[in-house]
């Protein structure tokens, strides 16, 4: 914040201010109950480590948990993120379905420019070999 002139304002953590909060307060005056609710995952990462401590541990090293950046921040952090955040990310729901621009037509070269000097060589000299 110096580049404004602002000074003195202490430690600034700009990407835990992005953050989503993900704690709900309430104001329960009533008893809260002693019992633990379940243990079950929201976001679909339950099948992975199915609550095993080794298993959570080897799918983060191996980047199997699929948590997405819009996720875990209110808004994106970067500009590459930027477009994540546009998407939906239901598994049965495919990119090119929401967001036809995406898809582009292909046009195809049946004989490419290469293909066409290797048949050239091959028709002008019997003894052409590319190795």
């Amino acid at each position: 914040m110096a580049f404004f002139n602002l000074y003195l304002l202490g430690y600034q953590n700009s990407f835990r201010n992005k953050k989503r909060d993900t704690t709900k307060e309430t104001n329960q005056k009533e008893p809260v109950p002693t019992r633990l609710p379940p243990i079950i995952s929201e976001d679909g990462n339950y099948s992975v480590h199915q609550n095993s401590h080794t298993r959570y541990h080897e799918a983060v090293k191996k980047v199997l948990l699929k948590t997405f950046p819009n996720q875990v921040f209110r808004v994106p952090l970067t500009d590459a993120q930027n477009f994540s955040f546009w998407r939906s990310h239901d598994p049965g729901v495919r990119p090119e379905e929401t967001m036809p621009w995406i898809q582009s037509p292909h046009h195809c070269l049946i004989k490419s420019p290469m293909t066409r000097f290797m048949d050239h060589s091959i028709l002008s000299d019997r003894n052409f070999s590319l190795y």
